[in-house]
């Protein structure tokens, strides 16, 4: 109780003594995309690739949306604008003219000054200019950015002591590294190549004879006339609500209530380092005006646990797609590329001023057969070589009321639905309904719609999000989720339900002042701690975070954020605190090229890891940190920026945990004898 009252004392006296700012010098730091990311790794125990939304959101700095001769598909890239806003904006330049401000744009139908703000970046008010596919206009006004990476952890870990003759131990070096090249025209032309080792894999040995472990190339052509977009290498999918194909990430259920209704945003370009959620062959989107026609392929090899093999080793029956991408043991290693996937699809839609209707067809097929873990709750789970998915969905608009949906059947003859209306109630305040229904045996291994699950299948829930902006300076913002699972779940064994619900209020005195509060309660049924066949108990979770951000000053400020967690589950209660104090100071070294500082330490002390409380830290270009903090210590990390002029950042990190009750971290080959996890990061960005 003392060390929890202390840590308490601490937290009131910062948040007295300071307040909270982050530099809009990198994307990544806004504090939108910070709230977001860690509500997203908060909510779920699926890694989702958060490294395509910054990829997104760069990719839309660099080639921005010139606001004046937009139409609706140009700013719906702006994926956290709703479609009541976009009709506004493009209503206002219809009937008042050119934006000559971004100022202006705050008061329009719809607007806030603080959402007029996040446009900043991505949006431009000159003239469009000649976008024309040119070899000399390619080569004069294309954007390429050269990346490299090295980080390690400083301690040792078991599978690097172990000597080599010993069979279980980490094949390669300690060291993560990657080289990504990308290229991008105008929102026309993309192409780029990643590479990627992770630590503890070979590179140019063993299994990795051609160096490193993970290559992705893309190329991307977004034509004019009847060729609306070709896509080659990698490449994502994403159409309708995300039922049947949607390859990309999701927002989830976060504070941008009102982005439940998704948009089409069709084929395109992969580059991120994730190894798993992506196609691997051509795409092409043709527009047959009034249709959009869109047509893919893909083949690849994927990870799968393999259960037997035939005369010549090679897989035959698996008993799971393994989506971690590591590839360092042998027993990782066997799982490498073990079954060949091939994706084909077509997707046919037609979107028209107040409406969009549309359809998919997806055929996936294995060259082994899938036979899950003989476990009850794997029951109705996929087994076989092949599936297929069919959809249609829709949306329209009635007044000031959007409805849209998605229905979807699989191969089994099982059925997905979503069903939802969002409304604009009146100019402050907005509302976004969902109903879902995904039934047990339902299998889209493709798709990523709203829900509590990691995959579409048995669940039915009702969702209702809400936002309100009284104007001055308040906006708040929230969501009731409720659902129940008809089959049993991992840890579940009896049919179940649960909640979820948050309320999150912002407060903008000035530009340079920010504070929200955010809480968040959310409950489910879980098999209780003396389990008895088909005996469930409820557990709850409350969390409770406070966040000000204030600028002292240009190119200095001081940070602060403060989290508190409960836990409870039949008698058992247990509690979490997280406190971070941040710093940094940009300025200017002979003069010309600037160093950004930014220090962060904290203090964090939960109970158990069920109490363990998410937050997200500063890192490398297109790289995420948000580590989950449990148990008792400290957290400490420094982040360097320094410019060279325009065309080179160099980045550096050193971050390390300090653990105050015990003297052992981690387990199996990632144990550390000790109480201190410590990691370093270099990277540099070349722009030209």
């Amino acid at each position: 109780m003392f060390r929890h009252l202390k840590v308490i004392h601490i937290g009131i006296f910062l948040l007295l003594f300071a307040l909270n700012t982050v530099a809009q010098d990198d994307i990544a730091d806004s504090d939108m995309l910070r709230s977001i990311l860690t509500d997203i790794a908060a909510q779920t125990e699926e890694e989702q690739d958060l490294e395509q939304l910054l990829e997104t959101l760069e990719d839309l700095a660099e080639n921005p949306v010139y606001v004046n001769y937009a139409s609706f598909e140009d700013l719906a890239r702006i994926s956290w604008l709703t479609e009541f806003q976009i009709k506004s904006l493009l209503d206002h330049v219809k009937k008042q003219g050119n934006i000559l401000s971004h100022y202006e744009i705050a008061y329009l139908y719809g607007f806030t000054p603080e959402l007029a703000q996040t446009l900043v970046p991505f949006i431009s008010l000159e003239k469009k200019p000649d976008t024309a596919i040119k070899p000399e206009r390619i080569l004069h006004y294309g954007k390429s950015r050269l990346m490299s990476g090295l980080q390690t952890v400083l301690q040792k870990q078991e599978g690097y002591i172990r000597p080599d003759s010993v069979a279980n131990r980490y094949a390669g070096s300690p060291y993560k590294a990657y080289i990504r090249y990308a290229f991008s025209y105008a929102n026309r032309v993309y192409f780029g190549l990643t590479t990627e080792k992770d630590a503890g894999e070979a590179f140019f040995r063993k299994n990795n004879s051609y160096g490193f472990d993970f290559y992705s190339f893309h190329f991307q052509l977004n034509g004019k006339g009847r060729l609306k977009t070709l896509t080659l290498g990698d490449f994502r999918a994403d159409f309708g609500q995300g039922l049947v194909l949607w390859s990309g990430m999701s927002y989830g259920k976060s504070a941008m209530v009102m982005n439940a209704m998704r948009y089409n945003s069709g084929l395109r370009k992969y580059s991120s380092s994730d190894e798993n959620r992506f196609m691997r062959g051509a795409g092409v989107t043709f527009r047959l005006t009034p249709l959009d026609v869109s047509i893919f392929y893909s083949r690849k090899a994927i990870d799968a646990t393999i259960a037997t093999t035939d005369e010549n080793g090679k897989a035959v029956e698996v008993s799971s797609f393994p989506t971690g991408g590591y590839h360092r043991t042998p027993t990782e290693i066997a799982q490498k590329d073990a079954v060949t996937e091939q994706v084909a699809g077509a997707n046919v839609s037609m979107t028209r001023t107040n409406w969009h209707v549309g359809t998919t067809a997806v055929y996936y097929d294995y060259d082994a057969t899938l036979i899950p873990n003989q476990y009850i709750y794997n029951h109705f789970a996929f087994t076989g070589r092949s599936n297929s998915n069919y959809s249609l969905d829709f949306r329209f608009r009635l007044g000031e009321a959007i409805f849209y949906g998605e229905q979807a059947v699989s191969q089994n003859g099982a059925w997905g639905l979503l069903y939802g209306v969002q409304m604009l109630i009146s100019e402050p305040f907005g509302a976004n309904l969902l109903y879902r229904n995904y039934a047990r045996d339902f299998h889209a291994l493709y798709g990523l719609a709203l829900g509590e699950n990691s995959r579409n299948n048995n669940e039915e829930g009702f969702y209702l999000g809400w936002n309100w902006n009284p104007g001055g300076r308040w906006r708040f913002s929230s969501y009731c989720d409720i659902f129940r699972f008809p089959w049993l779940r991992y840890r579940t064994d009896a049919p179940s339900f649960g909640g979820d619900a948050m309320l999150q209020a912002d407060y903008m005195p000035s530009r340079e002042t920010k504070i929200y509060i955010q809480a968040r309660y959310k409950e489910r049924e879980e098999n209780a701690a003396e389990t008895v066949i088909g005996s469930t108990t409820l557990f709850r979770t409350v969390a409770t975070k406070l966040v000000f951000s204030h600028q002292l000053a240009e190119g200095f400020g001081i940070a602060n954020h403060l989290e508190v967690k409960n836990y409870r589950k039949e008698d058992v209660s247990s509690n979490g605190y997280f406190l971070a104090q941040d710093a940094y100071v940009t300025f200017n070294t002979f003069g010309r090229y600037p160093l950004r500082i930014t220090l962060r330490y904290a203090l964090f002390d939960t109970d158990d890891y069920n109490a363990r409380i998410y937050l997200f830290e500063n890192d490398m270009l297109y790289a995420f940190s948000i580590p989950a903090f449990y148990e008792q210590g400290t957290r400490l990390y420094l982040l360097l920026k320094y410019s060279l002029g325009k065309h080179l950042d160099l980045r550096f990190k050193y971050a390390t945990t300090h653990y105050t009750d015990k003297n052992e971290i981690g387990s199996g080959l990632n144990k550390i004898q000790g109480n201190r996890y410590s990691e370093v990061k270099v990277q540099m960005v070349c722009k030209f």
